[in-house]
Order: C-alpha cells, then sequence, then structure tokens
C-alpha cells in the first residue's frame, strides 16, 4: 500500500512539473534582457573563427627576416623538438620527422613549420609531383601526412 501511494506521490509531481514547465513563467521573455550589461562578443567582435584567418598574408620570408637566415630557424626547429630528423625512404622520396613539440602547436603553426621546410629545401618545385612524407617517430613508422604544392594533408 505504502509503495502505490508513493508512485502516486511521485506521478502526481511529476505531472506538476511538466504543466509548469511549459507555463510562461519558464520561458525567457524579450524585456529579460533589457537594462542589462550582457555582451555575448567581447569588443562586439562577431568574426566567426574560420573568417580570422581569411586574408593571412604570413610567408616563410617572413620567418626569414624576423630570425635573420634559414638555417639558424632550422636548427631552432630542432632544438625545440618540432623536428627531429629528416632523409630519404627506400623510394627516395624525402621524409621530415616531427617530435612531440610539432603536435603541441597550432594546426596553423604546424602547416608553417612544414611550408617553411619545403621553402628551404624547394621539395615541391623541384619536381613536378614533388612532394615529402611528415613522421612522427612513435607513431608505429606510419606516416602522419604529406606535404604537397596543395598542403599538409594528415592521415
Amino acid at each position: 500500500m505504502r509503495f502505490v501511494g508513493f508512485c502516486l506521490l511521485v506521478l502526481i509531481t511529476s505531472a506538476g512539473f511538466s504543466a509548469q514547465s511549459h507555463a510562461e513563467s519558464w520561458k525567457w521573455w524579450p524585456s529579460n534582457w533589457q537594462n542589462t550589461d550582457f555582451q555575448p562578443y567581447i569588443g562586439q567582435q562577431q568574426l566567426h573563427q574560420r573568417s580570422l584567418w581569411d586574408g593571412d598574408t604570413w610567408t616563410p620570408e617572413a620567418w626569414e627576416k624576423d630570425a635573420g637566415d634559414s638555417r639558424r630557424i632550422m636548427r631552432d626547429l630542432y632544438a625545440a623538438g618540432i623536428l627531429t630528423d629528416q632523409y630519404s625512404d627506400g623510394k627516395n622520396i624525402p621524409v621530415l620527422e616531427v617530435g612531440e613539440g610539432f603536435f603541441l602547436l597550432s594546426s596553423v603553426d604546424q602547416r608553417r613549420v612544414l611550408q617553411f621546410v619545403d621553402y628551404v629545401f624547394e621539395i615541391t618545385t623541384s619536381e613536378e609531383n614533388g612532394m615529402f612524407y611528415v613522421y612522427y617517430k612513435l607513431d608505429n613508422d606510419k606516416p602522419a601526412g604529406l606535404y604537397n604544392k596543395y598542403g599538409f594533408q594528415s592521415y
């Protein structure tokens, strides 16, 4: 009997909350936001994230201009653990081995590092279908992707 009484109480209570949830008092009304300091965008910015990189004019020459020469930049990329090795595989395809630091970069900076390496060694411009593999040593000898004239394609 107690069980039936408890079930009836739960049923009546849930029906009451269900009816109230559809009531007008539970909805946000337009005047609720009037005279508040709520601003959904910092500094009234309303740019979508994808458009933030529209018109990105970065070039590898910009890094050279800031650092002095490409050898210094390459040395710094190796010292930071972003790049770890470079060699040719058995089919004479260039391979760039990246380290843990590469994956700590944003995707924009990853693309810039690969674009800079291509700029220095002219891999994609030296042959008709020039490309190089991007490997991560701890990834069971499977390439993380490849870089060609169309950019970085990750696997």
